[in-house]
């Protein structure tokens, strides 16, 4: 089993709603398209964006505060639990910002994941994290699961981005390791993990460079992750294509186009 886990921000905060729903819808097409459909998503969220946007496979979790409709607190966790099966007390805070919004939200996911995994009895699965509005390699969850030991963390840093507003893609040579990362887990009759379960909590720059200090089996894989830029809504601010640093441009062809499950989204006027 593979656990997707991922934030999605205050739907009154992105400047741009209609491309933020074409951009969440991308990213579900391309978990739709997976080949292999044994994984869960796990989005941390505070207003759920639509009906349009529910899945079988997908769980929403709420952090607003009840009765507050601006949504700028947040319930978060006064300490984060040791094992998957700890009990959750929470606080009321400030947002703070989208950074630490999307960072609360992550912690939220991993959160919920590790306790549906407990709750399930799952004793082994990879945990995978990702952006919102970005697009999974078609055949990664498939990928994960033939990855034979002893490979304990998959990561990549050479990707692909695409600009959907200038239909246009690049190859990106990431200086570090991308926003799509995945941990092997295991998990015991109690719930606690043999592994830091908040690996995908962190600045996912720094998940390269921690798994080798802390001598976890690693394999670069390069393009399961595509990249959107240009949304208008991205945190990080992204531009167009020519002006992201470290890009190649490249044709969109039908192989690519299936790749990330993009045929939906580019037969749109």
């Amino acid at each position: 089993m593979v656990l997707i886990v991922t934030s999605f921000g205050a739907t009154k905060n992105y400047p741009d709603p209609e491309m933020m729903r074409q951009t969440l819808a991308a990213f579900l097409g391309s978990l739709d398209a997976q080949t292999d459909k044994s994984f869960r998503l796990f989005v941390s969220c505070h207003d759920h964006p639509g009906p349009e946007f529910n899945r079988p496979w997908a769980e929403w979790h709420s952090i607003a505060v009840p009765g507050d409709d601006t949504f700028d607190k947040a319930r978060i966790p006064v300490h984060f639990p040791s094992s998957a099966g700890e009990e959750v007390e929470y606080r009321v805070a400030c947002s703070d910002g989208k950074l630490t919004d999307m960072g609360r939200k992550t912690f939220n996911s991993v959160i919920e994941a590790g306790r549906w995994a407990h709750r399930n009895g799952l004793r082994e699965f990879w945990m995978l994290r990702m952006d919102s509005d970005d697009l999974l390699w078609r055949a990664m969850v498939e990928y994960l699961h033939l990855l034979q030991e002893p490979f304990r963390a998959v990561y990549n840093r050479k990707c692909h981005m695409i600009d959907y507003r200038l239909r246009e893609m690049a190859v990106h040579d990431f200086p570090a390791s991308t926003t799509v990362n995945a941990l092997r887990y295991r998990l015991t009759v109690s719930g606690v993990f043999d592994l830091d379960w908040y690996y995908h909590c962190r600045d996912h720059t720094t998940f390269a460079r921690t798994v080798r200090e802390d001598n976890i089996p690693y394999l670069e894989k390069d393009f399961t992750l595509c990249i959107v830029t240009n949304s208008g809504n991205s945190i990080s601010g992204r531009p167009e294509i020519d002006k992201e640093k470290n890009v190649q441009k490249i044709a969109i062809t039908p192989a690519l186009a299936e790749r990330y499950g993009l045929d939906a989204y580019l037969s749109r006027a």
